[in-house]
């Protein structure tokens, strides 16, 4: 049974936020609100590459209610954002999700993306009902490519300039191991 992230998920450095109704509302008012109503520094440059993305990320496709489709990620000690990680369910199959991530250029080579997304993917697995998890990147972004790898996931096909990645709970084991 799938079901909608409710709760914050916490990593050793990061609370992970979900974005919901009245935060996505925030986004919409404006960097200053948004950082009030997180309760979180939120820095110019995410705001600028992000901010309109968390202002979009509620999403109907769950059930009923209205659910979030991303989660904002925070640093615990620091309390400022450092990214954010996107999933949704794959319009390709039944249990599929997608997963994308986008951390703030200065928090970049950190290992937040992996741990940030890594929550995620084990949230999805574990409680949404996730059989399979699926990433895209174009292939020129190497970083992008590690940080994939480090998390599981398999090369499953290269059309044009995109690889497309896939992660199963095995694979995901496999990797925690």
């Amino acid at each position: 049974m799938t079901q909608a992230l409710t709760h914050a998920l916490l990593t050793p450095r990061l609370r992970l936020e979900p974005v919901t109704p009245a935060l996505a509302a925030a986004a919409r008012a404006g960097q200053a609100v948004f950082a009030d109503t997180i309760g979180a520094e939120a820095p110019s440059e995410w705001c600028a590459a992000s901010l309109g993305l968390v202002a979009r990320s509620i999403s109907h496709a769950w059930g009923p209610a209205p659910a979030p489709t991303r989660v904002v990620a925070i640093h615990r000690d620091l309390g400022s954002i450092v990214g954010d990680v996107r999933f949704e369910p794959s319009l390709r199959a039944p249990r599929e999700f997608e997963i994308g991530y986008g951390i703030a250029r200065s928090q970049r080579r950190l290992g937040y993306a992996t741990e940030a997304t890594g929550a995620v993917i084990d949230w999805l697995f574990d409680k949404a009902g996730a059989e399979t998890i699926i990433a895209g990147c174009d292939r020129d972004n190497v970083a992008s490519v590690r940080t994939l790898r480090r998390l599981g996931f398999w090369l499953d096909s290269t059309p044009n300039r995109t690889f497309w990645w896939m992660i199963t709970p095995e694979l995901r084991s496999a990797t925690q191991a």
